[in-house]
């Protein structure tokens, strides 16, 4: 994946090395000084105010432009965004009470812009459709950017920044920059990103995904924004909304399969501790759901967050009684998910703090507030603007546009004290460290016991469980982990807690797990190790062989001219690609088909670029039948990361070869930014990233410098310095 994410013990929008390590990577690409074309760009750098000059066609737009609202009717514009022309862009007026409740004359109005309403293939540094909010009842237009930056880090999430907008040469001031929560969003968190995607719009006691009856009818407050390839995609959420509602809680297991228990309470977490107003926890509506293709499990996400960090005094258990949302009223009330989700509470509480938030803020405001002095359609005035970071203010308008808005300073500090008082999450569970596995990379018939040391926090550690999934295509497993000494736990009683992995494993499989421990108080207080749980777990990566076949060989996750894997038939026969695909570390079999690569002769090599193939072809100088498949990330699959990984799966969806990479995750390592990394003989197949050398004009690999002034070998792979015996046993010469 091209985006790493956040330990919870880490400082910015995103450090960290685990596996969800959702988001903030492209604005730290930036702040890098990373290379290599609009992709290494982020529309949603928190750091950098965009400027938008929209210009429209008609004379008439203003006109137009509320004419249209309605019926969501676009206009056409020419578009420049930091100096950069995109022609015939569809306009219009976007959100419900931010513009039908805003003052009388006023033209502070949100705008959606949709890049490809013309162009197909038109896009803004990778994205076709995009939000620009006006700051309702936000007079430090900071709430949004920093809540959802936040959030980012925990669950799938939009991101957002600010931006100065003209209209057809008038400024019309600073405007909110939000993600679009669509298939693009969804492909930076799950690794497979066109299942059904559900949205329920805002409205006062929304329907919660409480089941409402058999028939269609019954929901007619969802919108099937993209059906997932199912028949009857309404008949997915009816058996969604009946488990949630209907399943015995004696039996609460059976939901899971169903509605993603751990990743949602991740999203109920979230909207209560930030007190997200249009929220799920609050009104039971303004959420979207998202039916993950891999597992089949419904995932409860966020949608709208221009009214956060506004209610001080909520209770962590906010409307936990409401029936009409079974995610509260029925999912928390057992009594081990009621402390996962306290579990997760005190996660985000860590942050809870002015000394956390107080700088993201104050980067906001330093970054906007000579652009808002000058905005002369702000809703609100400069003066309130800069009052608010700290103290409440009084809007000066009647209805949803005016009242009193706590300061966001006041607000942190007042939160806190709030949840400090809660016995319940005050209640801590017992503390988990040094979790690993026995081996690094065991072969399946190894056994690898998952050790853990837990120690008490306050209370006894009453049990420690490993959960373990062995398929994606499945949900989590749990099996107790015992500190007797016959665990690959060392010795009884020291703490260190063990238990042998459950699997029957298969060459090159990997299997999620990460560790949870109760404390014998009176809550039962939990916790868990990673703190993401199955946001972010940890692996065990069963050794694949270095039988010879396929091979990726050569690798660049950021050039000037686009990044590129080579891979090489290193057997001594041709090798159809008529079903092989190949994935990053999302690691599923067909993400991006290479069926186009046709028959890979002996020796020969296939190229793989995110760059249209002429183009690429042709900064490398290499010749028209040279096999180049282009696009990768376009319409399918997922570009690289600096920290990422390449899998190769077979026509059957075996894999056959894999490469974990990262010169911050493995230091010491190459880092392939411009310069490409290639295997010697001694680490094709191994999955050895130390054992790799970068490329130098003129080296074993004949590498040159491209066109565009990347370096690498792109398209041919020379194995003149390999052992045939061993190495090439099936006599590849």
């Amino acid at each position: 994946m091209a985006h790493e994410g956040r330990e919870t013990q880490g400082i910015g929008y995103c450090t960290g090395p685990s596996r969800f390590r959702a988001l903030a990577t492209f604005a730290l690409a930036a702040l890098l000084g990373a290379t290599g074309g609009a992709r290494a760009q982020d529309l949603y750098d928190p750091t950098v105010l965009r400027t938008f000059d929209i210009t429209f066609h008609d004379a008439n737009w203003l006109a137009l432009l509320r004419a249209n609202y309605a019926s969501e009717t676009n206009i056409l514009a020419d578009v420049v965004v930091d100096g950069v022309s995109y022609p015939d862009v569809g306009v219009r007026i976007r959100g419900n009470t931010s513009y039908t409740a805003l003052p009388a004359g006023s033209e502070k109005f949100s705008l959606k812009l949709e890049m490809d309403y013309v162009d197909p293939d038109q896009e803004l540094l990778g994205y076709d459709t995009i939000n620009l909010n006006n700051g309702f009842h936000d007079p430090t237009f900071s709430r949004e950017v920093v809540y959802n930056n936040y959030v980012a880090q925990f669950i799938p999430n939009p991101r957002a920044n600010h931006a100065l907008v003209t209209l057809n040469g008038q400024n019309w001031g600073v405007y909110v920059n939000v993600q679009q929560p669509d298939k693009r969003m969804l492909r930076d968190y799950f690794a497979n990103a066109d299942g059904l995607r559900i949205r329920c719009a805002n409205r006062p006691n929304g329907p919660g995904l409480a089941y409402n009856g058999p028939d269609a009818s019954g929901y007619a407050d969802y919108e099937i924004q993209a059906d997932g390839g199912l028949a009857d995609p309404v008949g997915a959420l009816i058996a969604v909304a009946n488990a949630l509602s209907n399943e015995p809680l004696a039996t609460w297991p059976n939901i899971d399969p169903l509605f993603a228990m751990d990743p949602s309470i991740w999203s109920v977490v979230l909207e209560n501790a930030l007190t997200d107003d249009d929220s799920y926890v609050n009104k039971g509506c303004d959420f979207m759901t998202y039916r993950d293709p891999v597992d089949g499990r419904t995932h409860l996400l966020q949608r709208d967050a221009n009214e956060t960090f506004t209610q001080a005094t909520w209770a962590p258990t906010r409307n936990f009684t409401a029936v009409n949302k079974p995610v509260l009223n029925r999912v928390l009330a057992v009594a081990e998910q009621r402390q996962r989700y306290m579990s997760h509470y005190r996660t985000i509480l860590r942050d809870m703090n002015w000394a956390y938030f107080g700088p993201r803020f104050t980067a906001q405001r330093n970054l906007i507030d000579a652009a808002v002095q000058a905005d002369p359609k702000k809703l609100y005035s400069h003066a309130l603007f800069q009052a608010n970071f700290s103290t409440t203010v009084s809007l000066p308008y009647a209805g949803p546009a005016g009242g009193n808005v706590i300061g966001l300073e006041e607000f942190v500090t007042q939160r806190a004290a709030i949840l400090g008082g809660s016995a319940e999450l005050a209640a801590t569970g017992p503390t988990i460290s040094a979790v690993q596995a026995s081996i690094a990379d065991p072969d399946p018939v190894d056994p690898v016991w998952i050790t853990a040391a837990v120690a008490a926090a306050g209370s006894p550690v009453s049990l420690v469980e490993l959960y373990f999934r062995p398929q994606r295509q499945g949900v989590y497993l749990r099996t107790p982990m015992l500190d007797d000494g016959l665990s690959g736990d060392g010795t009884a009683g020291d703490g260190v807690y063990g238990t042998l992995l459950p699997v029957a494993a298969t060459p090159g499989q990997r299997v999620d797990y990460y560790v949870a421990a109760t404390a014998g108080n009176a809550f039962l207080s939990r916790s868990f190790a990673p703190a993401l749980a199955e946001r972010g777990p940890l692996h065990v990566d069963y050794f694949l062989g270095t039988a010879q076949g396929l091979r990726i060989t050569e690798w660049m996750y950021s050039g000037l001219g686009g990044e590129f894997i080579e891979f090489t038939n290193l057997s001594g026969s041709p090798i159809d690609l008529a079903g092989w695909s190949m994935d990053d570390s999302n690691a599923v079999p067909g993400a991006f088909g290479l069926g186009a690569g046709g028959t890979l002769a002996a020796g020969e090599s296939l190229v793989v670029t995110e760059a249209v193939a002429a183009t690429f072809r042709a900064a490398w100088n290499l010749p028209p039948g040279s096999k180049v498949i282009g696009e990768l990330g376009v319409a399918s699959g997922n570009n690289l990361g600096r920290s990422d990984q390449i899998h190769l799966y077979d026509a059957a969806g075996t894999l056959t070869d894999r490469l974990y990479y990262g010169d911050q995750t493995y230091p010491g390592t190459i880092r392939t930014q411009n310069i490409s990394g290639w295997a010697p003989c001694a680490a094709l197949g191994l999955n050895a990233v130390a054992s790799w050398q970068l490329s130098a004009v003129g080296d074993a690999q004949g590498s040159v410098a491209s066109n565009a002034g990347d370096v690498g070998s792109p398209g041919t792979h020379d194995l003149a310095g390999c052992v045939p015996d061993g190495l090439y046993a099936d006599g590849f010469e």
